[in-house]
């Protein structure tokens, strides 16, 4: 079953209003503004649906997903959104099993205002991408094995990889191949598990 955990944090911009005095005891609790109010109703309503169906369209399962977006609100309705992490777990991509990742970017530009007209949702500009990705022995054993990774390798067989020199061997000799579509941070290899940390560009769609 496919569990999915969204969450949006927007900060927005600070007004400035007179202080009222109040007990220190039974503060009022304070209360949106209509216009905040209009506006967090557009995000979760309408915007927060159609990235969390782009964002699963792009792979065939994931167990759970969290998101969160950082920005004044009217940045992200204009389109430019700060920041935006997505966390996720269980995930298989193009028969790549992934345990956890962790996605980053910043300066992110979207066509929000076509978007909020039923428009399918694109990216502007391009933008890098930091990545923690963790695999789990098996779901690296599993990776081993796909289309894609063979592909990549150019091998028509699954390569025999047990121990932490051999998958070390093997993940060098792959980054190598991929040259300057991925850099690499941090590579740590522990009882045939992996944890990589690096930095890729996706174009403007």
């Amino acid at each position: 079953m496919v569990i999915n955990l969204l969450v949006l944090t927007i900060t927005t911009p600070k007004r400035l209003t007179p202080k009222k005095a109040y007990p220190q005891k039974g503060l009022p609790p304070k209360r949106l503004t209509p216009k905040k109010a209009q506006f967090m109703s557009v995000v979760s309503s309408v915007l927060i649906p159609i990235i969390k169906l782009w964002l699963r369209s792009q792979v065939e399962h994931i167990d759970s997903i969290e998101i969160a977006i950082a920005g004044k609100s009217w940045q992200i309705l204009s389109g430019d959104i700060p920041k935006a992490n997505v966390i996720g777990a269980g995930a298989k991509y193009q028969g790549l099993a992934i345990t956890n990742i962790d996605l980053c970017a910043e300066a992110i530009h979207l066509n929000i205002a076509q978007i909020l007209k039923g428009e399918a949702l694109r990216l502007l500009d391009p933008i890098h991408v930091t990545m923690d990705v963790e695999l789990a022995p098996e779901d690296l054993q599993s990776c081993l094995k796909s289309p894609i990774f063979l592909e990549a390798i150019a091998s028509d067989t699954p390569p025999a990889v047990h121990s932490d020199d051999e998958i070390r061997a093997l993940l060098e000799m792959l980054l190598h191949k991929l040259g300057d579509e991925f850099t690499l941070h941090e590579l740590a290899i522990a009882d045939g598990g992996v944890k990589c940390r690096g930095e890729f560009a996706i174009a403007a769609t």
